[in-house]
């Protein structure tokens, strides 16, 4: 579909959603109320993605009116397009908990048996969890089992969702693979908001936890992407401690997470198949399990620091090859064990020098690592640790959850060091950056920027 088709089609249906909005919202906002009309009479179209409203937002918790014992409602929520959640009945609602108030524009599903099957349904939205308005009213295609995305007539400030499901093409039973809300793009002015930290979930269940009190401040910064900086889940990141400690805190934001691993996730010698089973595709989008994406001026790489470190082999190949097709101006990668570090249970990896020979040789702006459970900022400086105001500038932030570590020998160009569990918020804009250490507790305790790219 062309531009100007798109752009018609969601006009009218933007228009059509408007008037029926208008017509049978006072009548809707009660739970479990129908539309004057039936929701079949409004026409729906495939949108797989709405122009200027992408951004996934957070859940905090999810409930349902109904659902099957191996059918939870968390399963339409955990990132993973082979789990559902399924309830039977007219009227069977999924509702999705914000945590806070946020700016939505509409909502992307994606059904179970989508592309053999039509659902009728209704989205509401609440900022109390009492009063809802519908916001959306129509059946799906049948012709997708991918997501399809529902816009909202006009942006709407809720902290919950509602979806009310009345009846498919096969019968009574709703079932949903996944489902997201969405906002309006970060970065419309050029600016994307990321957050990254490493060494995460430890196994430690309830709110005093480290990763649950940082959890907390990522949902609360809301950014546009979730950079996680291996050892993500601890003592051997094996399927079950994901979700059972990561899935309940910082899985929270995993549709927007692009991960990394560690050397715990390594630590059995099975390949870190517990980061894989859970990350899935995300892990690897491209087979490997380093990748790369962009965000507005910058070109973000996630690399591994566990597998194929050496100069010519196949990891720096790759990455060799992947900067030299990217023309964005801004260079950002993350991965586990820093090059520098003057953290004392690790310090300096020299093994890491192969990526940052590349990364330098293209003018890369900013390398992200944990491994050291500290936060520490350098100064921009070259893959020999020499200053130089066209270098790369280095964080440490192993500071996701696990319990933080001493200093020992201070590195050349170590600028900032602090022992505090939290993240990184890194403003990406055009062509600049600017960053904020933020203690879990929400007091900003180091910052710095705009800095301009190097490119």
């Amino acid at each position: 579909m062309s531009r100007i088709s798109r752009k018609k089609v969601l006009r009218a249906a933007l228009g059509a959603l408007l008037l029926l909005s208008t017509l049978g919202a006072a009548g809707a906002a009660h739970a479990g109320a129908r539309l004057p009309a039936r929701a079949a009479d409004v026409p729906s179209t495939v949108v797989p993605s709405i122009p200027g409203c992408t951004a996934v937002q957070p859940v905090s918790a999810v409930t349902a009116s109904t659902w099957e014992d191996v059918n939870p409602p968390r399963q339409a929520v955990d990132g993973d397009l082979t789990t559902r959640w399924s309830g039977q009945g007219l009227g069977a609602n999924l509702v999705l908990d914000l945590g806070q108030a946020r700016t939505l524009c509409g909502l992307k599903i994606a059904w179970h048996r989508g592309d053999l099957r039509w659902n009728d349904f209704n989205i509401y939205t609440s900022t109390d969890g009492a009063n809802y308005t519908v916001v959306w009213a129509g059946r799906s295609s049948g012709s997708t089992a991918g997501f399809e995305s529902y816009p909202f007539a006009a942006p709407v400030s809720a902290r919950y969702v509602r979806i009310s499901f009345w009846q498919s093409q096969e019968g009574s039973w709703a079932s949903i693979l996944e489902t997201a809300a969405l906002g309006p793009d970060s970065g419309q002015d050029g600016e994307h908001v990321v957050v990254a930290a490493g060494d995460i979930a430890t196994t430690c269940e309830g709110s005093g936890c480290g990763h649950a009190r940082t959890s907390e401040r990522v949902l609360a910064i809301n950014p546009a992407a979730v950079l996680t900086l291996g050892d993500n889940q601890y003592d051997n990141g094996t399927y079950e401690e994901f979700t059972r400690y990561y899935a309940t805190t910082w899985g929270r934001f995993k549709a927007k997470t692009k991960p990394a691993p560690g050397n715990h996730e390594y630590g059995l010698g099975d390949g870190a198949a517990g980061y894989f089973q859970y990350f899935g595709t995300a892990a690897a989008p491209a087979g490997k399990s380093w990748y790369s994406f962009d965000l507005g001026d910058w070109h973000l790489v996630s690399l591994n620091s566990e597998v194929s470190r050496s100069a010519g082999g196949e990891q720096v190949t790759w990455l060799q090859n992947d900067l030299a097709r990217t023309t964005k101006p801004c260079v950002l990668a993350y991965w586990h064990r820093p090059l520098f570090s003057s953290g004392s249970e690790h310090g300096d990896f020299p093994n890491m020098k192969p990526f940052w020979d590349v990364l330098y040789g293209v003018r890369a702006d900013l390398v992200l690592s944990g491994h050291d459970h500290d936060y520490e900022r350098f100064a921009k400086e070259t893959p020999d640790a020499v200053a130089s105001s066209s270098g790369i500038r280095e964080f440490v932030v192993g500071t996701g959850g696990a319990t933080p570590k001493p200093f020992g020998t201070v590195r050349a160009n170590s600028q900032r060091r602090l022992q505090a569990n939290g993240v990184l918020k890194l403003t990406l804009a055009a062509n600049a950056y600017s960053w904020q250490f933020v203690r879990d507790d929400g007091a900003v305790l180091d910052s710095g920027g705009p800095v301009s790219c190097n490119g």
